[in-house]
């Protein structure tokens, strides 16, 4: 805000920053840019690590991450910390954090932040909560984004964390209508701020006009047994289209990569993401449709409207509510049944709408509002 000191914003993600870019780094980046030091305190954890899941590997580059020493936001950018506790599950790591790991990474961030910080936060788990306790911060917002409740493996009382985190916070906003009904209940005050989209970088693609068919058919983002419908993608694939796919493969199957038409283009940086998929004539969301996923807004969802494309994806509330500008896709043959129509169904009002509807809905606005709504109670 003009003429104001900015505070030091310290934002508590559940990702990693070199993690598929999601809200969470778009908002820290926009923060710094606009002059407030701004940390991103990488994610303090969510559940306990499966057994074959990497597990070595993932502690290992965990301690590596938080070996480093944390330098203060530097070039425009936010600070990046990446902090070292126990997962927020048992009760001896809870008493861990508590004691040992939580002091240590408050002392080292409000070293970064120089002041009292504002605080926003994502996952609503103990460590979270005494995090927020430990940073004694000037303003709390709670910036709701899932479904947590309905992840495999979190927590048994995530649902008790989340209604502290609730209650304590001075902001919350949600980023879907779903969520926000259920918010709502506990905080009536909580507003709506949904995903962005970078219009610069994905706009571009929208100059291209729709081929009239469809035969190469894209999908950007992470891969992962709780969200995605393989089925669905796997359909697509056996109907004769080219899939091409960009992003984070989790715990996927390799094998479900070897089917014909699957091109896997693997992890790019998300300036690249346009370049990636430059060629592909319609974009799907494959999400699997169930506790975790019915609240969503997908957050590559204006990015996807952004190039013009036609998107196909799932009957979730946040899609059904975009009033036609997302094909509705409820089973693996509705997708390929839609796919095939795209010819008859496309107009030049449907791509200039999506691009419209994206224009309306640009990081640029969402960070003008979590702003103004920060300053109304700073």
């Amino acid at each position: 805000m003009p003429g104001r000191d900015r505070p030091p914003v310290v934002l508590l993600a559940g990702i990693r920053w070199d993690f598929l870019w999601q809200r969470h780094q778009t908002l820290a980046a926009l923060f710094a840019r606009a002059g407030y030091p701004t940390v991103f305190v990488e994610t303090t954890g969510l559940r306990n690590p499966r057994p074959g899941s990497g597990f070595l590997r993932k502690a290992a580059s965990r301690l590596r991450r938080a070996a480093r020493r944390p330098r203060g936001p530097s070039g425009g950018g936010p600070a990046v910390y990446p902090p070292l506790v126990a997962p927020p599950t048992l009760r001896a790591f809870r008493a861990l954090n508590r004691r040992v790991f939580v002091p240590r990474a408050a002392r080292e961030i409000l070293a970064l932040c120089g002041a009292p910080p504002v605080v926003i936060a994502y996952p609503p788990t103990q460590t979270t909560l005494d995090l927020v306790s430990a940073l004694r911060p000037r303003l709390v917002l709670y910036d709701c984004s899932e479904e947590y409740a309905g992840m495999p493996g979190v927590p048994g009382d995530i649902e008790e964390t989340e209604g502290r985190l609730l209650r304590r916070a001075d902001l919350v906003c949600c980023t879907s209508e779903p969520l926000l009904e259920r918010v709502r209940r506990v905080r009536p005050d909580a507003f709506l701020s949904g995903p962005g989209v970078d219009l610069g970088l994905f706009e571009p693609l929208s100059r291209k006009p729709f081929p009239g068919r469809v035969r190469t058919v894209g999908y950007f983002g992470h891969l992962s047994r709780e969200r995605t419908d393989f089925a669905a993608l796997r359909a697509i694939s056996a109907a004769g289209f080219r899939v091409r796919l960009v992003g984070g493969l989790g715990e996927v199957d390799p094998s479900f990569l070897e089917a014909p038409g699957m091109d896997y283009r693997g992890e790019v940086p998300h300036r690249r993401l346009p370049e990636a998929l430059a060629g592909v004539d319609a974009l799907v969301l494959p999400y699997l449709v169930n506790r975790m996923t019915r609240g969503m807004a997908p957050a590559k969802l204006y990015e996807c409207l952004a190039t013009g494309r036609p998107v196909v994806g799932p009957p979730l509330p946040a899609l059904v509510r975009l009033g036609g500008h997302v094909y509705l896709a409820g089973s693996p043959g509705e997708y390929v049944a839609v796919l095939r129509r795209l010819a008859e169904l496309e107009s030049e009002e449907r791509r200039r709408a999506r691009v419209e509807l994206a224009r309306r809905n640009t990081w640029e606005r969402r960070f003008a509002e979590l702003e103004a709504a920060l300053w109304s109670r700073l």
